[in-house]
């Protein structure tokens, strides 16, 4: 990833206008305004392996139908995720394009889910985005995509640092009633850690309107979840929430575009059965099944086809 820097910015002159145009002060802050809204929405849409604030938008859209208080830590998150990498000007092309702010948006949310709003989660939530950019860009070194690597830790050490960071655990809400005909866009909802058939809508909208193709990849990816479920014996509580599917989904979101359907839907199998083994045994895998299902993948296609990149999905 290359940083672009345009000379006029910063200088009193509007991208594109050139030299010897000064933006005019009436319409400075409303394009600042713009621009910053535009980078935050591009950090949610990043949580889809998408690249457009529309896509964001549909994400937040979904995330407040479902739960408020998660698309409001969701937006704080992106926010300060991508003007904390902001602060550093070679990161500042990574930053506009939301690349900071979907891992901090993911590790918000479960901050606000898991525990009581406290001064201490509110300290905690401030400083976990920036925490995350120097963590992002020593991961970068890896010749791996790093996906949402700097949030798995995140997750996997909130609870275990809880008591030293003064946060009290809460007790999560019960998940409604919900068949296995749910189960397909909840696979898709689940994406965004909330269980409901408009949010996975709005993801599956989102996808749609940057490839239809991925729609239909992601929706198989969920399909195949379920009947993996359904193959292993998962009750059909778990099934209807949507557990069996959301790793399967982020399998074929992030590999969708860079391999053929057919490894990419092996792959999302592979994670199915990858969450559904450590739900089974307890273990709060989050999308650990997911990251290293693409990391296989990818790894195979790399031995097919050296020099293969892994496609622009298979970005960080």
């Amino acid at each position: 990833m290359h940083s672009s820097v345009n000379p006029g910015r910063g200088d009193g002159f509007q991208a594109g206008r050139g030299p010897g145009k000064p933006v005019r002060p009436g319409l400075a802050f409303p394009a600042c305004l713009a621009t910053a809204a535009g980078t935050v929405l591009r950090g949610l849409a990043q949580v889809l392996l998408l690249r457009t604030a529309t896509a964001g938008l549909l994400v937040l859209i979904g995330l407040a139908h479902a739960r408020p208080a998660l698309a409001a830590a969701a937006l704080l998150g992106s926010a300060l995720g991508c003007c904390a990498a902001a602060l550093c000007p070679s990161l500042r092309e990574d930053a506009r394009q939301g690349l900071h702010g979907y891992n901090a948006a993911l590790a918000l949310m479960v901050l606000v889910a898991g525990f009581e709003f406290s001064p201490a989660l509110a300290a905690v939530a401030v400083a976990l985005p920036v925490l995350l950019v120097p963590l992002r860009q020593a991961a970068r070194r890896w010749p791996v995509p790093i996906y949402t690597v700097p949030f798995l830790i995140c997750a996997w050490g909130l609870p275990a640092a809880a008591s030293w960071l003064g946060l009290e655990p809460m007790p999560l809400p019960p998940a409604p009633a919900a068949g296995p005909a749910e189960g397909l866009l909840h696979g898709l909802s689940q994406v965004l850690f909330v269980q409901s058939v408009p949010a996975g809508l709005c993801v599956l909208l989102a996808v749609a309107l940057e490839s239809p193709r991925l729609a239909l990849l992601t929706l198989a990816a969920s399909a195949l979840g379920l009947l993996i479920g359904l193959l292993v014996g998962v009750p059909g509580a778990a099934l209807g929430a949507g557990l069996a599917g959301f790793n399967a989904v982020l399998c074929a979101l992030a590999l969708g575009r860079a391999l053929p359907a057919v490894p990419t839907l092996v792959a999302a199998a592979g994670a199915a059965l990858l969450s559904l083994a450590a739900q089974r045994a307890g273990v709060p895998a989050w999308s650990a099944p997911f990251i290293l299902c693409a990391w296989a993948a990818l790894w195979q296609a790399r031995l097919a086809t050296p020099g293969a990149d892994g496609g622009p999905a298979a970005r960080e």
